[in-house]
């Protein structure tokens, strides 16, 4: 597997292209993003998304963390079988309902074993550009503002992440086509520091 790691420069950028909306923003000290390919040639070492994921955090050792995404938008099926893991291992979950038709949860794990299955139940929505943060605290909130759709704004409920203090959290880029790193903390503030979580030798430079 290859690695490529880029830092953003302009922040506001950024939070503007991927549609993100903070509390706290100019307390964000730095973005990062990075993207992971597998070497086709060698099918039998083919990584998936929630191996990748669960690996890096298994290597930050940082539990619990905090999985939030759309819930609405994984398939029936899909909603009954982690619903069934949720249960079934005790896990923490929060769900609120913004509209009849959209719902957001929030998991706590404190394990790895438990960030995996849990991925694997529900990251296949971040292929098709659903919402999907992980992140060390429960940042996720929600208010209501007044937003623009369409040329008419309107009082709307959105989702808000919540950096007023310090956290960092990760956001699955669209069609998971990399997965971006948000940070107002110094373990996550500098390039050399993000390449230290994975592997040397899979590291494009």
């Amino acid at each position: 597997m290859q690695i490529y790691i880029e830092e953003h420069q302009n922040h506001a950028k950024t939070i503007k292209e991927y549609h993100l909306t903070l509390k706290g923003q100019d307390r964000i000290e730095s973005i990062f993003s990075f993207e992971y390919y597998n070497d086709d040639s060698k099918e039998d070492e083919v990584i998936s998304d929630e191996e990748v994921l669960t690996q890096l955090f298994t290597r930050l050792n940082s539990f619990p963390i905090y999985l939030s995404f759309g819930f609405h938008e994984l398939t029936d099926l899909e909603k009954e079988d982690l619903l069934s893991t949720l249960k079934h291992k005790q896990l923490p979950y929060t769900e609120i309902l913004i509209t009849k038709r959209e719902r957001y949860m929030t998991v706590e794990v404190n394990c790895p074993e438990d960030l995996f299955q849990v991925l694997t139940q529900s990251i296949t929505m971040a292929n098709y550009n659903g919402y999907y943060l992980i992140a060390f605290t429960d940042l996720l909130k929600f208010e209501t503002r007044r937003v623009r759709r369409w040329l008419i704004k309107k009082e709307r409920v959105v989702s808000v992440i919540d950096m007023t203090k310090p956290t960092t959290f990760f956001k699955i880029g669209f069609d998971f086509e990399n997965v971006l790193i948000f940070s107002n903390e110094t373990d996550f503030d500098a390039l050399e520091k993000i390449e230290a979580l994975f592997p040397e030798d899979e590291i494009e430079r």
